[in-house]
C-alpha cells in the first residue's frame, strides 16, 4: 500500500515541476471582457445572434454595464464590425429563452426569467468575454437596450 502511495505522491510531484518548467500550455489563456455597441439581429438558431454596425470596443473589468456608461455608449459611432453572441437566454424574450437547449422541457413558461433586452432591430450595448472566432463572438454578461432602432 505504501508503495503504490508513494508512486501516486510521485506521479503528482512530477505533474506540479512540469507546470512549473513551462512545458504544458496555460489552463485557463486570458480572455478579456469587452463593452461594444451596435445592432442587434436574431439568427436562425436562438442560441446565437448577431451584433452590427458595432462600435469599437472596449475592455473592461466589470461585467456589468454601468450608469456611468450608458450616455457615452449612446454616442459610440458604428462601423463594419459584426460579432455573433453567444450566452444570449438570459436577455431575449421569454419565449425565444425557452427554445434555446433544453429550457422548454425545464422550465414552465411562467418560472422563465429573463430581461428581455437584447430585441431584433434595437441599438444595444453588451458587455461579455471575447471569444477568437470568425467572426468574433461575446459571451454575454449584460446587455441594455440604447432607446433607438436600426435602420
Amino acid at each position: 500500500m505504501r508503495t503504490i502511495a508513494s508512486v501516486c505522491v510521485g506521479l503528482a510531484l512530477g505533474s506540479v515541476v512540469m507546470a512549473q518548467s513551462g512545458s504544458q500550455p496555460p489552463v485557463n489563456p486570458r480572455r478579456p471582457i469587452v463593452l461594444v455597441t451596435g445592432c442587434a439581429r436574431a439568427t436562425p438558431k436562438p442560441h446565437l445572434w448577431q451584433l452590427s454596425k458595432a462600435s469599437s470596443r472596449t475592455e473592461t473589468n466589470n461585467p456589468g454595464i454601468t450608469n456611468d456608461e450608458v450616455e457615452e455608449l449612446k454616442k459610440r459611432a458604428g462601423t463594419n464590425a459584426n460579432y455573433e453572441l453567444i450566452g444570449v437566454a438570459d436577455f431575449v424574450a421569454p419565449e425565444t429563452s425557452r427554445e434555446i437547449g433544453l429550457r422548454k422541457e425545464l422550465i414552465p413558461p411562467a418560472r422563465v426569467n429573463t430581461t428581455s433586452t437584447l430585441a431584433a432591430g434595437r441599438r444595444v450595448a453588451v458587455k461579455g468575454m471575447l471569444l477568437p472566432a470568425t467572426p468574433p463572438r461575446i459571451n454575454l454578461t449584460s446587455v441594455i437596450d440604447l432607446g433607438t432602432t436600426c435602420s
